[in-house]
């Protein structure tokens, strides 16, 4: 098993939570709130693999 990383962790939760944010915004149908949430989520995957990438080398 490999170490437990926290910030890695913390990235995690954070993509989980901006995909439940998506969810409700689905069911208010409010489209701003979609669109920011999915934006939200692209960025922190986006930064979460650049991160990671960074770690390996």
């Amino acid at each position: 098993m490999n170490k437990f990383q926290p910030l890695f962790f913390i990235m995690a939760l954070l993509a989980t939570i901006t995909l439940i944010g998506t969810g409700i915004a689905i069911a208010y149908r409010h489209v701003p709130a979609i669109v920011g949430s999915l934006i939200a989520f692209f960025g922190v995957m986006g930064l979460s693999f650049s991160l990671k990438k960074k770690k390996k080398r």
